[in-house]
Formats: C-alpha cells, structure tokens, sequence
C-alpha cells in the first residue's frame, strides 16, 4: 500500500527545503545559512523552524540524515534529499496552486492609521523603511555580479530589485507629500 504522506502535495515550507537540499548535502546550519542568501530573499523561515521542518522531512522520508564526528567541535548532522523527497519537489513545483501573495506588514498599518500619528513620527517611520529597504537593495545589487545564477534566480533577482526601486521611490513620493504638509 503506497505511503499517503507521498501521494499529498508537501507545504511550501517543505518545498523551499527540499529545494536547497536538492543542491546537495548540508547541515542544519549551513542549510540555513544557504536559504538566507537565496530563498530567503523572498521566503523565510525562522531559523528554529529549519531543525523542525527537516525533522519532519526525515520522519516523512524526504530527507536522510547522518551524524558526521568532528574532532574539538560538536558533532554535526548533514541532510540529503531522497529520490521520494525529489519526486515530492517535482510535484509541488508541478502541481501545488499558486497561493495568493498575501502579507502582514506593520510599516503599512501603521501609514494607513498615518492620521492618527504625530506627522514627525509617521515621516520618521517612512524614512527608516525607505533606509531598510535601500540596504536590501545595495545587497541585492551587488548579487547581480554573481555570474553563476541560471536564468530562472536571476529572474526572481531581477523581481526583487524592481520591487525594492518601487519601494524607494513610492517612500520618497509619501515623504515629499508629508512634508509638504498633505496629510
């Protein structure tokens, strides 16, 4: 009787995982480290969360796992992703619906209910998200001289600088708007 956790579409959690395992063995750590630096981009993960979904990974056969002895270190677990853990990839890449991109931001509430706020404060606010987003951007300025990305992440880098340059003039727009005293 075949294993019904392979039949159901994995979560997009799951999915993120297994998709940087798929580029090879890795530890928990360095596995977290790898989503940061590109899937993180634009999908995270608390790192607390990584250790438990690559539990569940191994529990539900998609991922094996074997300590590795170091010597004067702790020892080290390293993950692989299984044949059934591609196959369960390939599924959801294939046939998992498209969620709709919903978020919660608390810099945009906190415009919305702008009225409500001390003009200073709500400006203070915009600047400082204009200065986080301004430094994702130098960052992901300077991954467009990677030139080992395929087509397909530099697809999604290019996404990300247009969103970010979007971001950084509708912040210097609002800026201007306040404090030429529209409210």
């Amino acid at each position: 009787m075949p294993d019904v956790r392979q039949q159901q579409l994995i979560s997009a959690n799951h999915a993120a995982m297994l998709g940087v395992l798929s580029w090879g063995e890795s530890s928990g750590y360095d596995l977290e480290r790898k989503i940061r630096r590109s899937v993180g981009l634009f999908w995270s993960s608390a790192k607390s969360h990584v250790y438990v979904t690559l539990g569940r990974l191994v529990e539900d056969g998609l991922a094996t796992v074997r300590d590795v002895e170091q010597t004067g270190k702790p020892d080290k677990q390293l993950y692989r992703i299984t044949k059934e853990g591609e196959l369960a990839f390939d599924r959801w890449l294939a046939d998992s619906p498209l969620e709709p991109a919903r978020f919660r931001n608390a810099f945009l509430l906190k415009i919305f209910f702008g009225s409500r706020m001390d003009l200073d404060a709500l400006i203070r606010h915009i600047e400082e998200g204009r200065a986080d987003v301004e430094e994702e951007l130098v960052q992901l300025e300077a991954m467009t001289k990677d030139d080992d990305r395929d087509t397909f992440r530099r697809l999604v880098l290019s996404y990300g600088l247009e969103v970010d340059r979007a971001r950084i003039r509708w912040a210097d727009e609002a800026l201007r708007a306040l404090r030429e005293g529209k409210r």
